[in-house]
């Protein structure tokens, strides 16, 4: 069937983007000479993580226990384990949680039963952040040799960051997400374009009662509520200069240019895909514009 067919509001993901977008990403990390053990709280889907781990990832991140029993096949070898093996974050200038110092990354290091290194969160730190970034990574691990301690790995991630990776040259793998669909946001920020957003919405227009304005059977409910970083929108038409400038929980409120119908369908890229998957039961996917199959979305709702 075609994919406008679906009856909305219906998530799609062009496999064609999606596996294009993998490959690209596993690319460049073999360019910037670090590993790549992508973050699966962006699709919550086994398929797709055995699709990142068939085309080079060392392994998955997850942010739960509850994805985990999800996603990875050998959670009962991990609780046979006698120890743990631990990496200790560092704040480095987002704010959100972290060593604040040196002196406290090697104290809660020598705390760990197997400490293997240091993580670091950049978000969507620019490049003067990445330079701060970088010296303070390096303080780090000049503190924990002193004291004695390996840091085997060093590990970064987030999708806006991913290309400033080599200004932290102490890397050795990333843990970006968003980057296997992309979203508006990613648009706004100018890492990727329309055509690598490889998961859209399709919603329909139910009113257009006000002038100047569409109403579509997409809100909050559908979309999240988080707005495009950057825009202050919800989201991004395909193919049409119209603007989401209001959610409610089943609808949203769309300021057009030109015509607009009842009944029509249209493309929405989400601003935030992360939460905009974790909405939804399942997904379907194909290739130019048609539905070959559905994906549960296995690990939605797992925030434990």
């Amino acid at each position: 069937m075609d994919a406008v067919d679906l009856d909305t509001p219906a998530l799609y993901v062009d496999l064609d983007a999606l596996e294009h977008n993998i490959a690209r990403m596993q690319e460049q990390c073999r360019a910037w000479g670090v590993e790549l053990r992508p973050h699966v709280k962006t699709h919550k889907i086994p398929e797709i993580a055995q699709m990142q781990l068939d085309a080079g990832a060392i392994g998955i991140t997850v942010a739960k226990l509850g994805e985990a029993e999800v996603l990875v096949d050998s959670v009962e070898v991990a609780r046979d384990l006698k120890g743990i093996k631990t990496l200790v974050e560092i704040d480095v200038g987002v704010g959100r949680t972290g060593a604040q110092s040196p002196e406290q990354a090697v104290e809660i290091a020598k705390a760990c039963s197997d400490f293997q290194g240091i993580f670091y969160w950049p978000s969507w730190l620019d490049e003067e952040g990445f330079r701060a970034a970088c010296v303070k990574i390096d303080a780090v691990l000049g503190a924990l040799s002193k004291a004695g301690l390996e840091a085997k790995i060093v590990s970064g991630g987030s999708t806006p960051g991913a290309a400033k990776t080599p200004l932290i040259p102490e890397t050795t793998e990333i843990r970006p997400g968003t980057y296997v669909f992309y979203d508006a946001s990613s648009m706004e920020a100018k890492i990727c374009v329309e055509a690598d957003c490889a998961l859209r919405v399709l919603t329909t227009v139910v009113s257009t009662s006000v002038p100047g304005q569409c109403v579509i059977d997409a809100g909050s409910k559908t979309l999240s509520s988080d707005q495009t970083v950057g825009s202050g929108t919800y989201g991004h038409f395909v193919g049409r200069p119209w603007t989401l400038r209001k959610l409610n929980e089943e609808h949203g409120y769309v300021e057009i240019r030109g015509p607009a119908h009842v009944g029509e369908k249209v493309w929405v890229v989400p601003s935030h895909v992360c939460p905009t998957v974790n909405l939804h039961d399942e997904i379907s996917y194909g290739r130019r514009g048609r539905v070959e199959g559905s994906w549960k979305v296995a690990a939605r709702g797992k925030v434990r």
